[in-house]
Protein backbone atom coordinates (compact mmCIF):
# COMPACT_ATOMS: atom_id res chain seq x y z
CA UNK A 1 0.00 0.00 0.00
CA UNK A 2 2.58 2.45 1.07
CA UNK A 3 6.18 2.70 0.63
CA UNK A 4 8.01 0.83 3.34
CA UNK A 5 10.44 3.92 5.03
CA UNK A 6 11.23 4.54 8.16
CA UNK A 7 12.89 7.78 10.16
CA UNK A 8 14.27 8.13 13.38
CA UNK A 9 11.73 9.23 16.21
CA UNK A 10 11.87 12.60 16.74
CA UNK A 11 8.97 13.75 18.73
CA UNK A 12 10.20 16.32 21.30
CA UNK A 13 9.11 15.18 24.95
CA UNK A 14 7.41 18.13 25.63
CA UNK A 15 5.06 16.70 22.81
CA UNK A 16 1.40 15.15 23.97
CA UNK A 17 1.85 12.25 22.30
CA UNK A 18 5.35 11.20 22.89
CA UNK A 19 6.94 7.95 23.54
CA UNK A 20 9.34 7.27 25.84
CA UNK A 21 12.52 5.23 24.66
CA UNK A 22 10.88 4.93 21.46
CA UNK A 23 14.02 4.93 18.38
CA UNK A 24 12.20 4.64 15.20
CA UNK A 25 9.07 5.83 13.66
CA UNK A 26 7.53 3.30 11.33
CA UNK A 27 4.06 4.71 10.62
CA UNK A 28 3.88 6.53 7.09
CA UNK A 29 1.19 9.35 8.41
CA UNK A 30 3.92 10.07 11.64
CA UNK A 31 7.12 9.80 9.29
CA UNK A 32 5.46 12.27 6.75
CA UNK A 33 4.79 14.33 9.68
CA UNK A 34 7.73 14.54 11.01
CA UNK A 35 9.54 15.43 7.55
CA UNK A 36 6.99 18.40 7.39
CA UNK A 37 7.71 19.95 10.72
CA UNK A 38 11.47 19.44 9.72
CA UNK A 39 10.67 21.37 6.55
CA UNK A 40 8.27 23.88 7.51
CA UNK A 41 10.09 24.93 10.72
CA UNK A 42 13.94 25.16 9.29
CA UNK A 43 15.58 28.12 8.26
CA UNK A 44 16.14 28.46 4.66
CA UNK A 45 19.76 27.36 3.80
CA UNK A 46 20.31 26.63 7.65
CA UNK A 47 20.56 22.52 6.81
CA UNK A 48 24.05 21.48 5.67
CA UNK A 49 24.48 20.96 2.20
CA UNK A 50 21.13 21.66 1.49
CA UNK A 51 21.23 26.01 1.24
CA UNK A 52 17.65 25.62 -0.74
CA UNK A 53 15.70 23.62 1.89
CA UNK A 54 13.35 24.92 4.42
CA UNK A 55 10.19 27.03 3.88
CA UNK A 56 11.48 29.16 7.00
CA UNK A 57 7.90 30.24 8.44
CA UNK A 58 9.05 32.10 11.31
CA UNK A 59 10.30 34.97 8.39
CA UNK A 60 6.95 35.12 6.52
CA UNK A 61 5.35 36.22 9.64
CA UNK A 62 6.90 39.32 9.92
CA UNK A 63 6.49 40.48 6.28
CA UNK A 64 3.83 42.50 4.96
CA UNK A 65 4.07 41.95 1.48
CA UNK A 66 3.58 38.16 0.79
CA UNK A 67 0.62 36.58 -0.22
CA UNK A 68 -1.12 33.56 1.31
CA UNK A 69 -0.72 32.36 -2.60
CA UNK A 70 2.44 32.86 -2.40
CA UNK A 71 3.56 31.17 0.73
CA UNK A 72 1.40 28.25 -0.53
CA UNK A 73 3.62 27.90 -3.56
CA UNK A 74 6.76 28.05 -1.62
CA UNK A 75 5.22 25.52 0.59
CA UNK A 76 4.08 22.93 -2.40
CA UNK A 77 7.60 23.71 -4.05
CA UNK A 78 9.69 22.51 -0.88
CA UNK A 79 7.02 19.48 -0.24
CA UNK A 80 7.72 18.29 -4.39
CA UNK A 81 11.40 18.49 -3.58
CA UNK A 82 12.03 17.22 -0.56
CA UNK A 83 9.29 15.03 0.58
CA UNK A 84 8.26 13.69 -2.84
CA UNK A 85 6.15 10.53 -1.46
CA UNK A 86 4.00 12.81 0.29
CA UNK A 87 2.62 13.55 -3.70
CA UNK A 88 2.11 9.69 -3.96
CA UNK A 89 0.39 9.22 -0.70
CA UNK A 90 -1.98 12.59 -1.38
CA UNK A 91 -2.70 15.52 0.80
CA UNK A 92 -4.56 19.02 0.69
CA UNK A 93 -3.56 22.35 3.13
CA UNK A 94 -4.61 25.55 4.03
CA UNK A 95 -3.04 28.27 5.41
CA UNK A 96 -4.89 30.74 7.46
CA UNK A 97 -3.64 34.24 8.72
CA UNK A 98 -4.89 35.55 11.62
CA UNK A 99 -3.88 39.67 12.67
CA UNK A 100 -1.73 38.93 16.50
CA UNK A 101 -0.77 41.48 19.20
CA UNK A 102 2.67 41.59 18.47
CA UNK A 103 2.74 40.14 15.12
CA UNK A 104 0.39 37.72 13.01
CA UNK A 105 -0.57 33.77 13.30
CA UNK A 106 -0.18 30.93 10.71
CA UNK A 107 -2.04 27.99 10.85
CA UNK A 108 -1.34 25.53 8.07
CA UNK A 109 -3.83 22.66 8.08
CA UNK A 110 -3.01 19.39 5.93
CA UNK A 111 -4.74 16.65 5.32
CA UNK A 112 -2.81 13.32 4.61
CA UNK A 113 -4.98 10.29 3.88
CA UNK A 114 -7.41 11.12 6.04
CA UNK A 115 -5.64 12.19 8.80
CA UNK A 116 -6.06 16.45 10.25
CA UNK A 117 -2.95 17.57 11.02
CA UNK A 118 -2.13 20.90 12.28
CA UNK A 119 0.60 23.84 12.35
CA UNK A 120 0.18 26.74 14.15
CA UNK A 121 3.20 29.60 13.94
CA UNK A 122 2.63 32.38 16.10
Amino acid sequence: MYPDFKDFYIKSDKSIKYVVNKMIEDDVINVIVQKLELLLFTKTGELYGKENFGVDLEFYLWQTDISVKDIKNLIITQINTYIPELNTIGYTFDINIYEGTVRDILSLDFVIQGYNVEFIIN
